[in-house]
């Protein structure tokens, strides 16, 4: 029979979260992430396999957190402009003040990958879906209420606003200005016909 894991699963990933996402999978050392984990390499190879195997569960644990967050963000508000609006705010608010500031998780670990590995590639494909039909769903509503003209393609505007957020994801690593992501997302905004 098994030993019992005695650890809290989700504990440990949003701990192993913060150790990638600040470091990079390379720079994450395993004396590091036993540390932040409070486990001992003999439990993470037991309960992961390796390292790369807690790396891909912290990776689909951050992505399904960040797909809630950003999907109630955009859905909160029957405006669809003021969704779209609410979470790029928020957006820029974790990347000035939060952990934002090392980037995204997700494009970080694609950038390091370089999309050589099937498993974060898949991760990530389905995250940027996710991502998209939400921004495509706020884009519907904005039409139907007539702040963005019925002409825009929904779902050709939301592949270009998460290009704007992957943008806005690297660029954070360089920690730009509160005026500089605001400028983007305006312009962003602008491209899209939104009226001012």
């Amino acid at each position: 029979m098994g030993r019992v894991r005695n650890f809290d699963r989700d504990a440990v990933l949003e701990s192993a979260v913060d150790v990638f996402w600040e470091r990079g999978y390379d720079g994450a050392g395993m004396q590091e992430i036993c540390r932040v984990t409070g486990l001992n390499p003999g439990s993470v190879y037991a309960a992961f396999g390796d390292k790369h195997g807690l790396f891909i569960e912290a990776l689909k644990s951050y992505m399904a957190s960040m797909s809630r967050e950003t999907i109630a963000r955009l859905n909160s508000n029957p405006s669809g402009r003021a969704g779209i609006a609410d979470y790029y705010a928020a957006l820029i608010e974790a990347m000035l003040d939060g952990k934002r500031r090392w980037g995204c998780l997700v494009t970080n670990s694609i950038v390091e990958f370089a999309m050589n590995d099937p498993q974060i590639s898949e991760a990530f494909q389905l995250h940027l879906a996710r991502l998209e039909t939400a921004l495509s769903g706020a884009i519907e509503r904005a039409k139907q209420a007539g702040e963005l003209s019925r002409d825009v393609d929904a779902a050709e505007a939301a592949v270009f606003l998460v290009c704007t957020t992957q943008g806005l994801n690297v660029l954070a690593k360089t920690r730009p200005s509160r005026r500089t992501l605001e400028a983007i997302t305006r312009h962003a905004f602008t491209a899209l016909g939104f009226e001012a």
